[in-house]
């Protein structure tokens, strides 16, 4: 029954177009020879789990040296993503909404976010006597290993980070990724980086290079999420799907 709860509130809390739509994969805990892995909506690494649902998916794979397994899972799953990994390797799970639509409460929501992505030429050419309304897609992944094991994964979603290096390996001091839009480096393009400790929280924004790669230095004690926000006008083909003013994709990266 709890399940069957959760899964609801998840489509009752998705289909009302609630603005912090940031979505990230978390991992819980372990269960006998299964990783439990939470689907997080929220805001600066802040949010409540969710259950799975099908409806809402796109896509969802592991990845192990560029083969590819998909993942099925259980309507109602809570922890929503329950899988057995081998954490002697380099595990990447990815997963792709399919788009949800919302329309903003009042203009200044909309201002808000569209400031905080660092669109400010958006504000140029919107309608500020209209609500806007926007569709928005999520492309999420996280980064599981127990060992220094790591490979460079192909571009495979539409906007996403690609990890250049290992964070779990010690030797690495500085953790290493590009940002990648339907296949091709996005360059001085803005990222989130939020990381926390039991204690702490810590929220840095920087920029990629001309050749779309970053790096953060990285600590033990922490949890980090990447994220990375396009905001743009659909064009005729996406305007007849979407029916939307905008359109917002949304990259995240955990481990």
């Amino acid at each position: 029954m709890k399940n069957h709860i959760v899964f609801f509130f998840l489509l009752f809390f998705l289909n009302k177009g609630v603005l912090a739509h940031e979505l990230w994969l978390e991992k819980n805990s372990n269960v006998e020879d299964k990783t439990l892995i939470d689907i997080m909506i929220g805001q600066n690494f802040k949010g409540t789990p969710f259950g799975y649902s099908n409806d809402e998916k796109e896509k969802l794979f592991l990845d192990n040296n560029n083969i590819t397994k998909d993942i099925e899972q259980r309507d109602g799953n809570f922890p929503a993503i329950q899988i057995k990994l081998n954490n002697n390797y380099f595990n990447v799970i990815n997963y792709e909404s399919k788009y949800s639509f919302l329309e903003y409460d009042d203009i200044k929501a909309f201002e808000d976010f569209v400031k905080e992505q660092n669109f400010l030429d958006i504000l140029l050419s919107y309608k500020p006597n209209k609500l806007p309304t926007e569709n928005y897609k999520r492309f999420s992944k996280i980064l599981i290993s127990n060992s220094d094991d790591f490979f460079q994964q192909q571009s495979k979603l539409n906007f996403e980070f690609i990890a250049l290096n290992s964070p779990f390996d010690k030797r690495n001091e500085f953790f290493e990724f590009k940002l990648m839009d339907k296949g091709k480096p996005l360059g001085n393009f803005q990222v989130t980086i939020f990381s926390k400790t039991e204690e702490n929280f810590i929220k840095e924004i920087i920029e990629t290079k001309p050749n779309g790669e970053g790096k953060i230095r990285v600590f033990d004690d922490r949890v980090y999420l990447l994220s990375a926000v396009k905001i743009f006008k659909p064009n005729f083909i996406q305007n007849l799907k979407s029916k939307s003013d905008w359109i917002s994709h949304w990259a995240s990266m955990t481990f």
